[in-house]
C-alpha cells in the first residue's frame, strides 16, 4: 500500500514539473550551456559588413541580391557573442522578438570595448537556393526560389534598418548542420521558435529556447539580464588614478 502511494506520488509529481514546463514554453533546442559551438555554417547576411549587395532594377529586368554567403560564427571569433535561430516572426506577433533585438542592439552599443556581435538566423523556407545544387534540373522550381527568397530578403531588410549592430541572416530550416547532433551540428528543435545562444570562446555560457508565442516581456528581460552580466565593463586604469 505504501509503495503503491509513493508510486502514484511520484507520477503525480512527473506530471506537475512538465506541465511547469509547458506553462513556460521552454523547450529544448540546440547544444547545451557548458558544450562548445558545434562547426561553422554559412548563410546570407541582410545587412552587415558581409551584407548581400542589391542591383537596381533595370527597363529589362527587376532587381535582385547578390550573395556570397558568409560565416556569422568565423566573423564573431572568440569574442562574447549571441546567436539566435529563430523562425521568421509572424506580423502582429513579434513585439517580444522585436524588443529582445533592439535590447540586444543597444548593449552591443554599451559594451562596443567588449566587441559584442549580435547574429540572427532566420529559418525559412524562403530561403531555400537550389542554384548551387549540380543535380537539380527543375528550372521552374529555382526561379520560384529565387522570386520567395528575394521577398524574404525585403521583408528582413526592413527588419534590419532598425539595428546598427545586430546582424540579421537567412538559412534554410532543415539543413544538415542544424539538425544533426553535435559535435558535428546543432540539433535545433523544429518545435522551437527561437533558440538563443550566449557564448564566448565558443563555449555555451547560456541557452534559451521557446516554443511558438511563449517569448515574452519577462523572458526577455531574463535574457538581456545574464547577457549584460557576462559581459561586465572593464576598468579604466586612467580614471582610477
Amino acid at each position: 500500500m505504501r509503495r503503491a502511494n509513493l508510486v502514484g506520488m511520484l507520477v503525480w509529481l512527473a506530471g506537475c514539473s512538465l506541465l511547469i514546463a509547458q506553462d513556460d514554453g521552454k523547450v529544448q533546442s540546440g547544444p547545451k550551456k557548458g558544450e562548445f559551438m558545434p562547426k561553422a555554417f554559412e548563410c546570407v547576411q541582410i545587412n552587415g559588413p558581409a551584407k548581400a549587395i542589391f542591383v537596381e532594377p533595370t527597363k529589362d529586368q527587376p532587381g535582385y541580391h547578390v550573395a556570397r554567403p558568409r560565416c556569422l560564427i568565423c566573423q564573431f571569433g572568440l569574442l562574447p557573442s549571441v546567436l539566435i535561430f529563430a523562425q521568421e516572426p509572424a506580423e502582429q506577433r513579434d513585439k517580444a522578438f522585436t524588443d529582445l533585438l533592439k535590447k540586444l542592439d543597444e548593449t552591443a552599443t554599451e559594451f562596443q570595448d567588449r566587441n559584442f556581435s549580435v547574429g540572427v538566423v532566420i529559418l525559412s523556407p524562403d530561403a531555400r537556393d537550389s542554384t548551387n545544387n549540380a543535380a537539380e534540373d527543375d528550372a521552374d522550381k529555382i526561379i520560384k526560389e529565387a522570386v520567395q527568397r528575394e521577398k524574404l530578403m525585403e521583408r528582413l531588410k526592413k527588419r534590419a534598418e532598425k539595428l546598427e549592430h545586430v546582424i540579421i541572416a537567412i538559412h534554410p530550416p532543415d539543413g544538415p548542420i542544424l539538425r544533426e547532433d553535435p559535435p558535428n551540428g546543432y540539433k535545433l528543435n523544429p518545435k522551437a521558435e527561437i533558440t538563443v545562444l550566449l557564448y564566448e570562446r565558443m563555449k555555451i555560457i547560456e541557452n534559451y529556447a521557446y516554443a511558438p508565442g511563449k517569448l515574452e516581456s519577462k523572458q526577455v528581460d531574463a535574457i538581456m539580464k545574464r547577457v549584460r552580466d557576462a559581459l561586465p565593463v572593464r576598468k579604466n586604469p586612467a580614471k582610477e588614478k
